[in-house]
């Protein structure tokens, strides 16, 4: 793949997306303010007795202080997500209690979604194809305890003082960990639930999309560590920081580090070992990026900040959601017609497999445009390969398998040496 091909793929995404623009605090002027967590309850709430067949809300639970985790899924026959042959989407934020932008930043997008869905046919067209999980804050409890402050620390971690982003299970390190913090459980448990392709966790404190791997015990600090799906990786985030009003803009934004088009390798930036990015990308097959918003991590200014995120980064959101859906796509069933789950899919010259986690045998393979071989495998089956299969730059690669069970063979083999004996 060359960066050539990359960038075509980045501009393509960019142009087609003619989405309108509109502020949804015009109409709920509380959306510019720092509201607190009852508030993201209520809102969803409303969201959802108003478009109950394209809003769903939930709660992950309690955090150890009494606060729900909020989450709002977002699609079009909202009721049938969970079979409907859509990819997910799932957008977090304020996993740091301090870093806020995000929170506004997500509440306007479910406004957005919801409200244009009927007159709007760009976003119609999106959630149609798209079911977007969104969750404003992840650190209820860290947000309660935070002051407004540029750079401190007050808020950041979760009530029994964890910090978030060190505290997933790591691939690259052998034991079992005793204790994770509630919050933390709650988010793993939602990814087994919840199977995204792709994901965002939204932080504050720089102007940057990161992408993996964040940490690797063999690459110091500092130095780039590549994963197996580096260059569609980049592509990602240069989709992301290139449809940003500022954020791909040759300068050092935040005063410090310099960021050639706005985005970063992370264990180039700085290493992390445990953080939610690389867990997501490795243990639920969610090609998740990291978006710092903004250099100050809890301004003062509520309404300034929470108009000036959500215009700068409108286009961004849309424009990477819609990466889901490339690649190749399609379902895995037996010989009956009944969906296949937990299949393995390997792509060739990929380090990195994904699983088919849908319950109707569904999958979706982000992929840059180029020519694969692509294999379908599950325990108890026979393997099927398909051979030179060229992905485009605009459109997935519709890909169906059909795996046949070995036991199936075997009696058949069975009753043919019956027939020959008689």
């Amino acid at each position: 793949m060359t960066l050539v091909t990359a960038a075509l793929i980045v501009l393509a995404v960019v142009g087609s997306n003619a989405l309108e623009f509109w502020d949804p605090a015009e109409e709920f002027p509380e959306l510019n303010t720092y509201f607190d967590n009852n508030y993201i309850g209520k809102s969803f709430a409303t969201l959802q007795e108003k478009h109950p067949d394209l809003v769903k809300t939930s709660s992950l639970g309690k955090t150890p202080r009494g606060n729900d985790m909020h989450e709002i899924t977002i699609t079009s026959d909202v009721s049938n997500w969970r079979t409907a042959n859509k990819p997910s989407v799932k957008y977090v934020a304020n996993m740091h209690g301090n870093e806020v932008r995000g929170r506004g930043l997500l509440l306007k997008f479910a406004y957005y979604l919801a409200m244009s869905y009927d007159s709007d046919q760009d976003v119609r067209d999106i959630m149609d194809t798209t079911v977007f999980h969104l969750l404003p804050t992840i650190n209820p409890d860290g947000f309660a305890s935070a002051v407004h402050s540029c750079s401190g620390v007050s808020g950041r971690y979760t009530s029994d003082g964890t910090d978030m982003n060190r505290d997933f299970p790591s691939h690259w390190q052998s034991g079992t960990r005793l204790k994770f913090a509630n919050e933390t459980k709650m988010l793993m448990n939602y990814a087994a639930r919840v199977p995204a392709v792709l994901g965002i966790s939204f932080h504050d404190g720089a102007l940057v999309t990161n992408y993996p791997w964040d940490g690797a015990p063999d690459i110091a600090s500092g130095k780039y560590a590549a994963s197996p799906d580096d260059a569609l990786f980049i592509t990602m985030a240069k989709t992301y920081s290139l449809n940003h009003k500022s954020m791909y803009k040759p300068a050092a934004q935040c005063g410090h580090d310099d960021f050639k088009d706005g985005i970063t390798n992370g264990n180039k930036w700085y290493k992390v070992f445990n953080g939610m990015q690389d867990w997501n990308y490795m243990y639920n097959d969610c090609f998740e990026v990291t978006i710092e918003l903004g250099c100050c991590k809890y301004p003062s200014d509520a309404a300034a900040t929470f108009g000036d995120v959500w215009s700068d980064n409108f286009n961004s959101m849309f424009a990477f959601s819609k990466l889901a859906n490339s690649g190749i796509k399609g379902r895995v069933t037996d010989f009956s017609g009944n969906p296949l789950k937990d299949v393995t899919i390997t792509v060739s010259g990929i380090d990195k497999t994904i699983k088919v986690r849908h319950p109707e045998g569904y999958f979706w393979r982000p992929l840059l445009a180029g020519t694969y071989n692509v294999s379908a495998s599950k325990h108890g089956y026979y393997t099927l390969s398909r051979k030179s299969v060229v992905v485009l730059e605009n459109e997935p690669t519709l890909m169906n398998f059909i795996l046949i069970p070995k036991s199936q063979v075997r009696a058949r083999k069975r009753r043919r040496r019956r027939k020959r004996s008689v």
